[in-house]
């Protein structure tokens, strides 16, 4: 949520599953303190793909990608709907979710564009209207179940809805009230055991409710505290091993161990993509990462610190301008 969100937040009402499926890596030059274990070959058919906020777009690109690159698909127009996505979720099949963070509540909607989707498409299918209880959101995912969830950063709150969910319906399970511990939050993941995971933007933490919480439920993990070095998480990522990967705008891609609890630090924090906003890890364990002014930048598994990129997309062809969450498939 950029500051024009935050001045349009207090109007309205008083934003990575990132799933990876499939491997991408490099087999250039080595940089400094990487071996070549940690280093693979990318899968050409694997597309990254990322929220074009301020270019009113979703678009990806190859997973081979490096350098000032044109992407493979950019789904935008008149028909799209799309004018400011700040959210995105893929599921299995490819499917691919959005939503505008602008607008009044008739236009508080998910849209859902068809695996494959590019240029002027529109949607096969729309979440929205006033019983769906939507608000203006920086944050979508998806469960095992492919059921859809959508955080509200107004109202602290997230809903739940069922899979292949059209039009104007109820939320099949809300979750907010004061032991939430919610506050603006924004990004989601699941991990394996069904727990969802929530970036509290301006909390400077995660939280995570067990699987079938609802209401006014307390989470059962909430890292947060000085140790962490949180300060605006916003997407959220797990690894093959169970790390929790943070996108956050100010700290960059922190990495948590399997497991992490409380006030604990972080195993790995990666600082050299500015303004983080999206993150994912692929078969390899590789991390990407997104800065909202690009580029987007592929990370060994055991990068830390200023790291020097594997491969880095940007530059003009690019058209990256507000990149937020990051998904491949």
């Amino acid at each position: 949520m950029k500051e024009a969100s935050l001045k349009a937040l207090s109007t309205i009402a008083v934003a990575a599953l990132l799933t990876g499926c499939g491997g991408a890596g490099g087999n250039a030059a080595l940089p400094s303190g990487l071996t070549q274990s940690a280093v693979a070959k990318p899968d050409k058919s694997i597309l990254i793909y990322t929220a074009n906020r301020d270019g009113a777009s979703i678009i990806a690109f190859k997973a081979k990608a490096n350098g000032n690159v044109a992407p493979v698909v950019t789904i935008t127009g008149s028909q799209t709907e799309l004018n400011s996505p700040d959210a995105m979720a893929l599921d299995k099949k490819g499917n691919v979710y959005t939503a505008n963070d602008s607008g009044t509540q008739e236009s508080f909607k998910v849209y859902v564009f068809a695996a494959g989707s590019n240029g002027n498409a529109k949607p096969k299918r729309i979440v929205g209207g006033s019983k769906t209880n939507l608000g203006p959101t920086e944050g979508i995912t998806l469960d095992s179940s492919d059921n859809l969830w959508v955080s509200n950063y107004s109202a602290d709150a997230i809903t739940e809805y069922k899979a292949g969910a059209k039009g104007n319906v109820k939320p099949i399970d809300t979750i907010s009230g004061g032991n939430t511990q919610l506050n603006v939050p924004v990004g989601m993941v699941f991990d394996k055991t069904g727990r969802v995971y929530v970036a509290n933007k301006f909390g400077a933490s995660v939280v995570a409710f067990a699987s079938g919480a609802s209401g006014n439920a307390t989470p059962v993990v909430s890292i947060a505290g000085s140790n962490t070095g949180l300060q605006r998480p916003f997407a959220l990522a797990f690894d093959s091993n169970g790390r929790l990967l943070v996108a956050d705008e100010d700290a960059g891609i922190l990495v948590f161990a399997s497991g992490a609890n409380g006030n604990v630090s972080p195993v790995a924090t990666i600082t050299s993509t500015p303004e983080a906003d999206g993150v994912v890890a692929d078969a390899q364990n590789h991390i990407y990462a997104a800065g909202f002014f690009g580029p987007i930048n592929e990370y060994a598994s055991n990068a830390n610190g200023y790291a020097t990129p594997l491969r880095s997309i940007q530059g003009s062809k690019t058209t990256i301008d507000g990149a937020n969450y990051l998904a491949l498939h």
